[in-house]
Formats: C-alpha cells, structure tokens, sequence
C-alpha cells in the first residue's frame, strides 16, 4: 500500500529537480501581491511573474501543493537568488520574495507573521519591511558567499585560479573550506514521492506493467525527479540547489554579457540570459540577437550587399505587375536568407557569402 502523501506545505518550502527535462518543482506559500500566475508553454505548472501593474485592493495568499507545485527552468531558485536586488525591500521582493515568499527567513527572524489578508498595500509593506531591514546584512552576507563559491567554480570575473579543475571539485573545497555544510542541517528528505504523488489514481492491489506504462507515460509517476527536500531556512535551500548545479556535469552558469547577472545557458555558446521577472519583459537573449544581425548588417559585405539587392529588387517588385519577376524575387529572399542562416551557423564564412550574394 502507498504511503501518503504527508509533507508538510504551508510555512514551509519544498524543492525537487528534474535534470533530463531541466526542470524543478517546489511549493511555497507567498502573498498574492503584485503577482500573477502564469503558465508558460514549456512548463506543465504554473510559474510566478510580478507584475507591477497590479493594483488588487486586497492582498490574498496562496500555496503551491505536491500535485500542483509551481514550475521554473532547472537552477533557478539559486539564480533568482544571486541576482536578487538588495537595494530596498521593494527591489528585493521584486526579483526574489514575490516568487518564493517569507516563510524561508525564519532562521532569520523568528517570528515570521502568519500569512494573512492585507486589506492595503501600504499593510502590507508595513508587516515586512522592517523584517527585511533587519535581516538585509544576514542575506547579503549569504548572497556573497554563494557568489563567491559560484565564480571560483566556473571561473568568472576573470578568475582563472585552480581553472584545470572541475566546478564539482572546487565546490567540495570551497563548501570544506567555508564549512558549507552547516546549511544542511535543517533539511529534512523524502525519497521515492513520485509513487506517493497522486495516490488516488494507484491502486497498489491492481496495480499491472501496462497500468505503470501509462502513469510513466502522463506523468503521475516520474522517476526522473529528485528527492524533495524539505526546510524553511534559506540557506538550507541555497545549499542543496547549489549542490544540484555543481554536481551536474552538463550544466554551468555564466554572466550575461548584456546586463551582468548570473544566467544558465542553454548550450555553451549562449552570452545572453533569458531572465525575466515580469510578463512581457524583452530578454537579454532577444536584445543581445538583434543587436548582433544589426551589427552584423552594417559590417559584414555579405550582408550589407543583400540588404541593397533586396530593396532594389523589392522595388522592382511593386514596380512591375509581373507575377514571375514576384515569383523570382521570393524565390531569391529564400535562397538568400538560407544562405545568411549557413552564416550565422557558421558553416560558411564571410568570403562565401559574399560570393554567393555577389553571384545570384
């Protein structure tokens, strides 16, 4: 028979990872106050965006459950954390405590208060500043001992020290050496919950090869998921999600060469983060790929050649009621852009492509 399904929710923070799909999964209770659900199309849950436009005469607080926890891209509790902004408490809540909540800085502060229904805003920014103006020092101190770890690990800001060795290698010396370990003592752990996630649809006494098939197939048990782990200190969070990262070998982080913040790249050749903590925001990525075909537009020949040929030949097009000299000219806009896509892919060089451009 299943076990149930008996981890604690609210007042507390879980967390469990999924490496293949590069994904994790955690619960949380947080207060409904300039948020918003949103439900990206590569996630099966929902995620937390601010949204600054909100204006909700009252404040609500909800909780994420085990069979609906909130979804983000794999590493980015740890991220979230190192790129939080500790100017105010409003600039702080914007990039972390709107998306994970208060609960998980009562190592902080012992008296966190209950979540509860903020009639105004100002109600509620009076329940929480003070707590965050106490422990601001406690949590960039924290703050700069993750970064600093993370940096040695994958040789940012120019630090190439002990560079011939893995970031899992330099993690266990720095964790030994800062005594890391000391965040892993209010965790608690519990294995095997993808079989007690959905007990309802698992009946154990009918249970066949074809049954665990089909709930693998939808879903309702996963065994590509991690442990969850279970705590509401901060630190004991920031510890196994660091963990996580550093004992992946195909994940690194970088620095987003357009705004500076900690990103994980998709693949290694990525400079630009897709970070966001509001809908509709433009992304480094997006900024940093159309400042480079406009860069590259202006100075590479085969481009530029491209960019005057089509406007002469667009022209030519409006000109004329020709279909085949419109038919050519699609025909010769495809051909081209392939060509420039072979470029940017770099399966052709720049003497090529102005070749072919100059040819056809």
């Amino acid at each position: 028979m299943l076990r149930e399904d008996n981890i604690p929710i609210k007042d507390y923070f879980n967390i469990w990872f999924n490496r293949e799909k590069r994904k994790e999964f955690y619960t949380t209770s947080i207060s409904l106050y300039k948020t918003t659900f949103y439900h990206d199309k590569s996630n099966r849950f929902l995620n937390i965006l601010f949204n600054d436009s909100k204006n909700d005469k009252e404040i609500y607080f909800s909780s994420a459950t085990l069979l609906e926890p909130f979804e983000e891209s794999y590493g980015t509790f740890l991220i979230k954390f190192l790129n939080a902004n500790f100017a105010s408490f409003k600039t702080f809540y914007r990039t972390f405590f709107c998306f994970y909540g208060f609960s998980i800085l009562c190592e902080f502060y012992a008296s966190i208060p209950s979540l509860k229904f903020f009639k105004t805003e100002d109600e509620f920014i009076e329940t929480y500043q003070p707590i965050f103006n106490k422990v601001k020092p406690k949590l960039k101190k924290l703050q700069y001992l993750i970064k600093q770890c993370v940096d040695y690990m994958y040789n940012l800001n120019n630090n190439s020290i002990d560079k011939n060795y893995t970031p899992l290698e330099k993690y266990l010396s720095y964790s030994i050496f800062n005594n890391l370990f000391k965040y892993s003592t209010n965790i608690e752990v519990y294995y095997y919950q993808q079989f007690a996630h959905d007990i309802y649809h698992i009946a154990s006494q009918s249970i066949t090869p074809k049954i665990v098939r089909e709930h693998l197939e939808n879903g309702i048990i996963n065994i590509g998921d991690s442990p969850i782990f279970h705590t509401s200190y901060l630190s004991n969070i920031l510890y196994i999600s660091l963990f996580e990262i550093a004992s992946n070998t195909s994940i690194r982080i970088k620095v987003c060469k357009n705004c500076g913040k900690y990103f994980i790249p998709l693949r290694n050749t990525e400079k630009y983060c897709d970070i966001v903590y509001c809908e509709n925001e433009v992304t480094c990525k997006m900024i940093g790929a159309n400042n480079s075909y406009s860069k590259k537009r202006n100075t590479i020949e085969g481009i530029k050649f491209y960019r005057n040929n089509y406007q002469r030949r667009l022209m030519q097009v409006k000109r004329s009621n020709d279909e085949e000299i419109r038919i050519a000219f699609e025909n010769w806009k495809k051909l081209a852009k392939e060509k420039i896509k072979e470029f940017n892919n770099n399966k052709i060089s720049e003497e090529e492509l102005l070749e072919w451009i100059k040819e056809n």
